[in-house]
């Protein structure tokens, strides 16, 4: 299966059109890649899901409905955290992580969103993980989080961030350990 990752092919002219190009499951494979197994995540006892803490981040407020909805389904994601996502627009998605013993919501800092082409699809990349959204993969017996496309900061760097971003939760934060960048394209003319 190919991911498909739309490249603007302009530079000072705008008369040129935009270039469609595909890039494999296999082209994101990085043997310098952390894996999930080396971020195992501990096990914690049985809890009692607590509500969403509104104060704890400005996203909390803004997306409560959805993080509400998603928290109901329990964890799914280092061990007592949910990972939820949501459209934010066409090729784009935002994401937040919710601490379910505390109702705290973590965001990487920095992060306006995440960039997709529509057709982008990673089934083959980083296969059997506990995630639903192409963007996203992660598991709930790890801390580790893999985003993949475009990270883009509240300053709006252009493609600054796009490829793989590896993110690690250690003490309430997501901690950036790794990126596997785009390097090969099939571009049909």
């Amino acid at each position: 299966m190919l991911l498909a990752v739309r490249f603007i092919g302009r530079a000072q002219d705008d008369t040129l059109p935009d270039h469609r190009c595909f890039v494999s499951a296999q082209d994101l494979a990085d043997p310098a890649a952390p894996t999930f197994e080396q971020y195992a995540a501990g096990h914690s006892s049985p809890f009692s899901p607590v509500p969403l803490d509104l104060q704890s981040n400005p996203i909390a407020g803004r997306h409560r409905t959805i993080i509400r909805e998603e928290m109901a389904h329990g964890p799914n994601y280092a061990d007592h955290y949910r990972v939820v996502s949501w459209g934010c627009g066409t090729s784009c998605s935002q994401f937040a992580v919710v601490n379910l013993k505390t109702g705290h919501v973590i965001t990487l800092e920095g992060m306006y969103r995440v960039t997709h082409d529509d057709d982008l699809r990673i089934d083959r990349f980083l296969p059997e993980t506990d995630s639903k959204s192409y963007a996203f993969r992660f598991k709930k017996d790890s801390n580790l989080l893999v985003v993949v496309g475009a990270v883009v900061a509240d300053h709006f760097k252009k493609g600054a961030l796009e490829g793989a971003s590896y993110y690690v939760l250690k003490n309430e934060n997501l901690q950036f350990v790794h990126r596997t960048r785009f390097t090969h394209f099939i571009c049909p003319p």
